[in-house]
């Protein structure tokens, strides 16, 4: 019983996230992780605070594609897209690498937001929540509007309009 409801859960951001990019022209910017989405800023590594981009604080569970887009770079922590408006994307996945390992792609290979990429050992990030962190960054293009705190994977955190009387737009 609580494998299947955990199986369950596992899957619930990937179809969210294929719903939403089926259904909506809007864009699609999928957590890639169950965690804490904070901004880029605040991280300890000086190589991306001043990047356009975001950084997430894993909780375990399975890595997927932020966004859709053709493979330009694959490699088992690093994973580099061009997506529907020509912009770079970039997947980095810092820390212990006996955590996670993204799967490696070809070039010019389609991905599809929500994909699953990769899977973080539980009893690592269990003992050390934060020795893993995943950047997605943006080689050429300003952030859009983002509610920063908890995102489950494959929440669409990419805010197309504002929130109102406390609606939410990326349900």
């Amino acid at each position: 019983m609580v494998r299947k409801k955990l199986s369950q859960l596992k899957s619930t951001g990937q179809l969210n996230a294929i719903k939403i990019a089926n259904s909506d022209n809007a864009p699609v910017l999928v957590a890639p992780v169950t965690g804490e989405l904070k901004e880029i800023k605040s991280s300890h590594d000086d190589s991306f605070k001043s990047k356009s981009g975001v950084m997430f604080v894993p909780h375990g569970g399975n890595l997927m594609v932020p966004v859709s887009g053709i493979v330009t770079e694959s490699t088992s922590d690093y994973l580099k897209l061009t997506d529907i408006s020509e912009q770079t994307v970039i997947m980095t996945v810092v820390g212990a690498s006996t955590v996670v390992r993204l799967a490696r792609y070809g070039i010019g290979q389609q991905l599809h937001a929500g994909d699953v990429v990769g899977t973080m050992n539980q009893k690592i990030l269990f003992a050390d929540h934060e020795a893993l962190s995943v950047y997605v960054v943006w080689e050429n293009k300003t952030l859009p509007i983002i509610r920063y705190g908890s995102v489950y994977a494959g929440q669409n955190i990419w805010q197309v309009k504002e929130l109102h009387n406390g609606d939410e737009s990326n349900d």
